[in-house]
């Protein structure tokens, strides 16, 4: 439509210049011109005006047709062609001609990174320069209707002979028309069938049935769900406090439990020590014991006499002993002789 009606106005303004030329051609044959002597100078003058006029508009003419009839479109984009307001046609990447009264638009095919995180989570996010932030973190509920609030991050990609129909039906925004309300809905659909302290455990199944039930509902215009990526789940304040509350208090009872425990163990190493004690010192006493039996069935006076003399020093001649003493022997048997003997 632009180039319409640019020919049309170079037209306009062509047949004004040519219209000139040919009026100040006129006058210079007219016998005004002649008497004055200005003829042959307007004559002159009306032939360049009127050649100017033809040779500029041709010149932009052509110009401008040529440029609009050539286009280059980026890898990884499809070109979307317009003929008057109505998609008619879409062209692959590169060089693409098309009537000059065609317009022609870009739509990229590449994969789209889209973050539904609020802007202070976005900002911290690594490698953000290929992320969209589409809107903030999409807001859910649990079993028992608490609140939840998940960062994700989707990526998409548009079928790539099919963008003019996107493009057709939903239009260029297609991204902000269909993914936040449809993301949205089936986080709240997935979440609902959890208790809040379920969530975050069964984050990665939540994950997988919204990504799969995502890339169906999105199927039919043409766009595929490449992944999904769940960043952060939080919840209120006051929820999120009672759940550290309960935590705390959950690993302060496993410590006790352990101590007590430890305490235990060390009575029963106590008990199983002094049992073992007691074990060694019973049998010990019952070794001595035996020993003792051994010893008192053994002994004789003779043997008892014999040990006697055996202690005593080889150079004991005399033995002062108490009046009350009872000796192990007597030393007069020892010196008299036995019978029978010389």
């Amino acid at each position: 439509m632009a180039y319409i009606i640019g020919m049309i106005l170079l037209g306009v303004v062509v047949g004004v210049g040519f219209g000139l030329g040919t009026f100040a051609h006129r006058y210079g044959q007219s016998a005004e011109a002649e008497r004055r002597g200005e003829a042959p100078a307007w004559r002159v003058g009306a032939n360049i005006a009127r050649y100017a006029s033809l040779g500029a508009g041709a010149l932009i003419f052509t110009i401008v047709t040529f440029a609009s009839t050539m286009h280059t479109v980026d890898a990884g984009h499809v070109g979307i062609v317009y003929t008057f307001g109505s998609i008619t046609n879409q062209t692959g990447d590169g060089l693409v001609l098309t009537w000059p009264w065609q317009r022609l638009k870009e739509a990229s095919v590449q994969v789209q990174t889209l973050a539904f995180m609020d802007p202070e989570s976005f900002g911290k996010l690594e490698n953000r320069q290929n992320v969209t932030h589409v809107g903030d973190q999409l807001s859910s509920f649990s079993s028992e209707t608490q609140n939840v609030y998940i960062d994700a991050i989707l990526r998409i990609k548009v079928t790539d002979d099919e963008v003019q129909g996107l493009y057709r039906e939903v239009g260029p925004n297609y991204v902000d028309k269909l993914v936040p309300g449809q993301i949205a809905q089936v986080f709240k659909d997935e979440t609902v069938k959890y208790p809040a302290v379920e969530v975050a455990p069964n984050r990665e199944k939540i994950r997988h049935a919204v990504e799969q039930r995502l890339d169906s509902e999105l199927d039919r215009f043409s766009i595929s769900v490449d992944a999904l990526l769940i960043e952060n789940i939080s919840f209120d304040q006051g929820f999120e406090d009672a759940i550290l509350a309960k935590q705390q208090a959950t690993q302060e009872a496993l410590k006790q439990q352990e101590l007590v425990k430890a305490r235990e163990f060390e009575a029963q190493q106590k008990a199983a020590e002094a049992q073992g004690n007691a074990n060694k010192l019973r049998i010990e006493a019952e070794g001595q014991s035996a020993a003792n039996t051994l010893v008192n069935q053994s002994l004789t006076p003779q043997l008892i006499q014999f040990q006697a003399i055996q202690k005593l020093n080889d150079n004991i001649q005399i033995m002062i002993l108490p009046s009350n003493a009872n000796p192990l022997f007597n030393v007069g048997d020892l010196l008299v002789p036995p019978q029978g003997s010389p």
